[in-house]
């Protein structure tokens, strides 16, 4: 007879998780470097057009517009900035890279919600503990009140504030600033000064990175949920 048996499920998860985590400790600089040199560009222009509609917006008064928008922000650089070049550099694997990436972008679970700070932690980045210039964290910020405002917006068609539109602008701000800013530094990057991920402190002056656009780029791409759920 079938049944739910919950000792085996717990034991795959620690398996799991001290499979994730052996990992990353191992994660490649090189290759995270390699990533954002070449897509960070293109990830970039979508991000900062992002973020110019929402503050256009939330002049005009288009709350709910400008919360989306400046969400939507916030998820491009988390996937793309973050995890995507933090985990496809820790695993070789794209199924992996994709899967993790749902995950976070789900946040269906608190396991899924920590999986993010969790990764960067292995890289010195505290995302658990920065703080919002109002002196919330930044990352509960996000996960329990600026992507729940977005969902009733965009699923259930409610109105929101003009306090919820810019709080969601704040967020998406300090996550460049405060995590991802200082992280490119770390790596070797000129980000702050040339505006340019192309460019390296240790790259041969001209030298660039092979720009390439991961949304054109289908292997560098998450899967769609759908494909996600079938290869749990």
């Amino acid at each position: 007879m079938g049944g739910w048996d919950d000792a085996a499920y717990y034991e795959e998860e620690a398996a799991q998780a001290e499979f994730i985590e052996n990992t990353l400790k191992n994660i490649s600089e090189d290759g995270v470097r390699n990533y954002l040199g070449t897509y960070g560009d293109a990830v970039d222009e979508r991000i900062s057009h992002c973020m110019r509609e929402a503050r256009m917006l939330l002049t005009g008064g288009f709350f709910q517009s400008a919360t989306v928008s400046a969400v939507t922000a916030i998820e491009l650089t988390i996937r793309f900035l973050l995890l995507r070049p933090l985990v496809q550099a820790a695993f070789f694997s794209e199924e992996w890279a994709n899967l993790l990436t749902q995950r976070v972008a789900s946040g269906r679970t608190a396991g899924d919600r920590e999986i993010l700070p969790q990764i960067l932690a292995f890289h010195g980045i505290d995302l658990g503990k920065t703080k919002l210039p109002n002196g919330s964290l930044l990352w509960r910020t996000i996960v329990e009140k600026v992507y729940k405002q977005r969902d009733k917006i965009v699923h259930r068609g409610e109105a929101t504030s003009e306090d919820n539109a810019t709080l969601a602008i704040q967020c998406a701000d300090s996550l460049r600033n405060e995590i991802v800013l200082p992280y490119a530094s770390k790596l070797g990057f000129t980000l702050d000064k040339t505006g340019c991920w192309q460019r390296t402190k240790t790259l041969l002056s001209g030298s660039r990175y092979n720009a390439r656009d991961p949304f054109a780029d289908k292997s560098s791409l998450p899967l769609a949920p759908e494909m996600a759920e079938r290869g749990k």
